[in-house]
């Protein structure tokens, strides 16, 4: 819970000086008819991020031989690994509703194990 307080915290913070703030973590679930997906940070803490029809999903060395594509909702599937560029709506009324405006998808990350 204090990790929680501490991230969105940070989150409220980092708005506040620039025009987006960036999650990175893996994707632990989806929700296709609220279109949401949770993301496990890298933090430590979960984050539940709206994906809009004009969010732009890139898709990072996952084409023909290699090269970059667009992808879709149905491209989000569960422990894929993302860096997300969030912004907040309606920050000024309290709600702190993480929406996505960009979301990066590297098909063949390394991984430590």
């Amino acid at each position: 819970m204090f990790f929680r307080a501490i991230l969105i915290m940070s989150l409220l913070v980092a708005t506040s000086l620039a025009s987006s703030f960036k999650l990175q973590g893996t994707i632990a679930k989806t929700n296709n008819a609220d279109k949401t997906i949770t993301v496990d940070s890298i933090y430590g803490d979960s984050v539940v991020v709206k994906i809009l029809p004009n969010t732009e999903i890139e898709m990072d060395n996952c084409g023909a031989f290699g090269i970059n594509k667009y992808g879709t909702f149905k491209d989000l599937t569960p422990g894929t690994f993302v860096e997300i560029k969030l912004y907040f709506q309606n920050l000024n009324n309290g709600q702190t509703n993480p929406i996505a405006r960009e979301i990066e998808i590297e098909c063949y990350r390394n991984k430590a194990y």
